[in-house]
Parts: C-alpha cells; structure tokens; sequence
C-alpha cells in the first residue's frame, strides 16, 4: 500500500524542490553574464544663442561674446520689429 504523507512532509518535499530549482537558476545567471559597456564621458560647452519670438534659432556666439550677442538681438528686434532674445545654452562639445 502506499503510504500517505502528512502535511508537514508534504510541506519539507516542495520546501527540497523550491530549493532545487533556486540552485538551477542560480547556475543559469552565473554562465550568461554580460559585458558592461563603457560609458564616455559627455562634456558640454555653453554659448549664447539668439532667438526670435518663434524661438527659432537665429545667430549663436561663443560665451566669451555675450555683449556681441545682446548686441544682434537689438539690431534684429529694431530692424524687423519682432522681439529677439538671447538665452545660454548648453551643447554638446565636438572631439
């Protein structure tokens, strides 16, 4: 005849099975592991940039030529009666 299982053994065999299936996977993780990619370093460089009131680009200059940019916004603003500004702005630096 067969032997019926109590609870608590019925319990401690799906306890050993769990435990079984953990390792199995533990072992999967270990055999497919990745290479990081390198991450480079993104510097960035600020300029001035002169906008019209579409905040369309106009004129850029470095940041060293802030008063040459103020300078474009008010000929532009006087010449074609539309308000131009100046913003700083962030870019990405070139290698």
């Amino acid at each position: 005849m067969v032997k019926r299982m109590t609870s608590k053994e019925r319990i401690m065999q799906m306890a050993e099975e769990a435990a079984a299936g953990k390792e199995k996977k533990t072992e999967k993780k270990k055999a497919t592991t990745r290479k990081k990619k390198v991450e480079t370093i993104k510097r960035y460089k600020a300029v001035w940039k002169v906008f019209d009131a579409g905040y369309k680009e106009v004129a850029c200059f470095p940041y060293s030529e802030k008063d040459e940019a103020h300078a474009r916004a008010e000929t532009l603003t006087k010449k074609k009666n539309n308000n131009h500004f100046v913003n700083e702005i962030k870019v990405l630096m070139e290698d």
